[in-house]
């Protein structure tokens, strides 16, 4: 490291990007769609303007995408791809314009990489992809504002704000937090005064409309979903959840880099808060408040592990910031900072190297990276199923049981046969069967396929649909995993003439 840190702070910055851009390319295009991705994808085939589970952004640019590029794997995750280097750069530059101090730029940077948390999110492409970019965009519009007493600046973080809004709901959890800040901050406390800050909130909320409009002629059911996913759905006791969630944080960003952060957000904060120096009032309260939020939120119900992630944006600037002032005058700092960073890209390419081979003899089912590999195949299983019937009964269109295997088969079956979902649990699903569409497919085979083995689904659908003839279990392993424990099975049923069950009594 003593070696590295001799080139120039931004060329190491750059290098750092590059290197964790080349990882998140092989990833990309060695990997399968996970069933999230291809549910989003689902939903660029019939943009809205809001959706069940969140907010139309990410739907919106795979419309975009899917139309320049195709329906293939770079569509569907080149911005993800872009992610990296964008998130790097004005994480660089924030820190850099804070501190006066290179450095604490490069600092920044490589925590942001140094972690599975992160790398995670710069292949796979789920609303936390613009979510975190138009974050950091705020973050870093908003504090230029007030630098350079522009209120162009905040009225450009103001919109930002509301594609971030459009991205996913946590993004609300900012405004407070600028709002606090500017309380809290003496030399800028008179922004509350100027009609520029409000102008800005106003531009948001007239970005968001779309979704608002949506909800309103939907029950409110994304806001209603959201709001009991996140903060009443309690599957377990509040310690156990709430221990869940350090678990899974401490995972994801490694021991050493989740305890510097921590170390750095409770010490820091009674001289910032004795002091008001703005910058690091600033990115305290645009990072910690959200992490504590979520803390909070845990004992709630269960926080899942991306929940968090724009909380540590400014974090991992702050943390730069306090490491460039300590690297070169502390030994104990230098040490726990290469063990820490060590630690977390030594996780990175276990991680990188499982989902491509898996090295760990771990049960494919319990495999995190296990699901990026078999749809696939599935998928060509399937069809070597369907080619064994009589051409007069081969299926003209699939009936998948779960919006999630319904998604994935959609966007490998996409152009060739028609895949859908029958009667989903939960409302507003884009992958569901129509009536219109149950009524074209009257008369003709059918291909039921539902969670397996001898999954209940047929017998919940009855005869309604039409009678279901069992073909065969498809039992899908892990490639080139040495278990053969499947990660995906699942029950094929021909149905060989289907009926509209919407119009039966």
């Amino acid at each position: 490291m003593n070696v590295l840190l001799r080139r120039q702070p931004g060329q190491l910055a750059i290098l750092v990007t590059l290197a964790g851009t080349l990882i998140h390319a092989i990833l990309a295009f060695s990997t399968g769609l996970v069933a999230d991705e291809a549910y989003y994808w689902s939903w660029s085939l019939h943009p809205q303007m809001g959706y069940f589970d969140h907010p139309p952004m990410t739907g919106w640019l795979l419309w975009i995408t899917t139309h320049l590029l195709g329906t293939n794997r770079l569509a569907i995750r080149i911005l993800p791809l872009l992610s990296g280097p964008i998130l790097s750069y004005f994480m660089y530059q924030l820190a850099k314009n804070i501190s006066r101090d290179r450095w604490a730029g490069f600092w920044a940077v490589i925590l942001l990489n140094a972690n599975i948390l992160f790398a995670a999110g710069g292949f796979l492409m789920t609303p936390d992809t613009p979510q975190v970019l138009f974050y950091i965009l705020t973050v870093w519009a908003f504090y230029q504002g007030m630098q350079e007493g522009s209120g162009r600046w905040v009225l450009v973080a103001g919109v930002f704000f509301g594609l971030g809004l459009l991205s996913k709901y946590t993004m609300v959890l900012l405004a407070p937090l600028l709002f606090l800040f500017l309380i809290l901050s003496p030399d800028y406390r008179f922004w509350l005064r100027k009609p520029a800050l409000w102008l800005s909130l106003g531009v948001s909320g007239v970005i968001f409309l779309p979704d608002i409009y949506w909800n309103s002629q939907h029950q409110w059911v994304s806001f209603l979903f959201q709001w009991h996913h996140g903060m009443q759905s309690h599957q377990d006791t509040p310690l156990a959840t709430f221990l869940d969630y350090l678990g899974g944080q401490t995972l994801m960003l490694s021991p050493g880099i989740y305890l510097i952060l921590i170390w750095v957000g409770a010490t820091t904060l009674p001289g910032i808060l004795k002091t008001r120096r703005p910058g690091p009032l600033f990115l305290w309260m645009t990072s910690y408040p959200v992490l504590l939020f979520f803390a909070y939120s845990s004992f709630k119900s269960k926080v899942e592990a991306n929940w968090p992630v724009e909380g540590y944006l400014s974090a991992f600037v702050l943390t730069g910031i306090y490491l460039s002032e300590r690297i070169d005058i502390s030994r104990v700092w230098k040490r726990i900072t290469q063990w820490s960073l060590g630690m977390g890209f030594l996780m990175i390419l276990v991680v990188f190297a499982q989902a491509l081979y898996p090295i760990l003899p771990i049960n494919p089912r319990v495999d995190g990276t296990g699901r990026l590999h078999g749809m696939e195949s599935m998928d060509r299983k399937i069809h070597q199923e369907i080619d064994r019937l009589p051409s007069g009964k081969r299926p003209v269109a699939w009936v998948v049981d779960g919006y999630q295997n319904a998604a994935q088969l959609k966007f490998l079956e996409y152009g060739r046969t028609p895949v859908y979902h029958i009667k989903p649990q939960r409302h507003f699903r884009t992958t569901k069967i129509t009536r219109a569409e149950a009524d074209s497919l009257k008369g003709k085979p059918v291909l039921l396929i539902q969670n397996g083995p001898k999954g209940g689904f047929y017998k919940e659908l009855g005869n309604r649909w039409g009678i279901p003839q069992y073909l065969s279990t498809l039992q899908i392993p892990r490639r080139w995993a040495h278990s053969q424990e499947p990660v995906y099975q699942v029950d094929l049923f021909l149905i060989p003439a289907f009926r509209n069950g919407f119009s039966q009594p």
